[in-house]
């Protein structure tokens, strides 16, 4: 129901500043659910620390008329290491060492070819090198160990949203005109980062009441 509802808004009011609030009100319901019906354990307090930063960041990106991207990617970087921490939190012994182990790699990988690509430091590429790390780990691990299968669906929507996003930047780094597909998912007319945003955000609060 809330996924329809999302999308049929999306469809009706596809930009502007009515759907920015709607989008922003949406995140802060999510984050005041987590609040008022989060499991009482360091499971639930994660779950709704990331909620809040969530909030925090799309205040910067979301809510603002001009949106603030390096405080606003800061943020997310920290969402995605709460989610991260509790995805940890659920897994044991071996495989979190492992899932620890591969956070680290994929995220010293990821920073080195951002520094690569760039020739230099590029802060906003750097820190969303960093919450791509976080975020494929957490969503390939979330798959392996689905313990909370809310959670895991809700992490996949948002890695959904994600690869728009990156497709909706691209043009700052690459000419779309030489890679077809990017320009085909770039001109698409509708926002697709939404539809999978809004959705993820609703599961990821209903995950943190610790029920199925």
């Amino acid at each position: 129901m809330g996924l329809c509802l999302c999308v049929l808004f999306l469809l009706i009011y596809p930009t502007g500043q009515l759907c920015r609030l709607f989008q922003y009100a949406l995140v802060v319901l999510c984050f005041a659910f987590a609040y008022g019906f989060r499991d009482q354990s360091a499971d639930g307090l994660l779950a709704w620390l990331a909620l809040l930063s969530t909030a925090g960041a799309d205040f910067f990106l979301v809510a603002l008329k001009e949106e603030q991207r390096l405080p606003g990617m800061a943020l997310f970087c920290l969402v995605q290491l709460f989610w991260a921490l509790r995805l940890l939190l659920m897994e044991e012994g071996r495989r979190r060492l492992i899932h620890g182990l591969v956070w680290a790699l994929s995220c010293g990988t990821l920073l080195i070819v951002a520094i690569l690509f760039t020739r230099g430091a590029d802060a906003l590429l750097l820190l969303s090198a960093a919450y791509a790390s976080l975020l494929l780990t957490t969503v390939f691990f979330g798959w392996l160990t689905p313990q909370n299968l809310l959670f895991t669906l809700g992490m996949t929507l948002f890695l959904g949203c994600d690869l728009f996003v990156a497709v909706n930047n691209a043009p700052q780094y690459l000419d779309l005109a030489e890679y077809p597909l990017l320009k085909t998912l770039y001109d698409v007319p509708f926002n697709v980062m939404w539809a999978f945003y809004g959705p993820s955000q609703i599961l990821l609060a209903l995950s943190s009441t610790g029920e199925e």
